[in-house]
């Protein structure tokens, strides 16, 4: 399943967790308990083994600011195990390419 065209579908829109967990959330974030006048609420799916068929357990009401904030700590923690990748760029500092071409001559 397509998650972005899921997210933006009528499916997603009239999901009966989307709407049971705004409801049980009193319309407000999780988080802040802002009531989307701040920031719009959003539905944060807490795990996607549910994707399509999700169930009240797996989603949590946050406004936009919050969902941004929640999704950028699962990333930072997903990737903080990765070793970086590092590229050998010494070559080309050393034997660096001209910006133009002393050759080039206008017509």
């Amino acid at each position: 399943m397509d998650y972005r065209l899921y997210i933006g579908s009528d499916a997603w829109r009239q999901n009966p967790a989307r709407l049971a967990e705004l409801e049980a959330s009193g319309f407000r974030c999780r988080l802040c308990n802002d009531d989307g006048t701040d920031s719009p609420l959003e539905v944060h799916h807490r795990t996607y083994e549910n994707l399509g068929n999700e169930q009240p357990g797996d989603l949590t009401t946050l406004c936009r600011n919050c969902h941004r904030v929640v999704t950028d700590h699962f990333r930072r923690l997903r990737y903080a195990q990765r070793m970086p990748a590092f590229a050998n760029v010494r070559s080309a500092l050393d034997n660096p390419s001209p910006l133009f071409d002393p050759t080039f001559k206008e017509t």
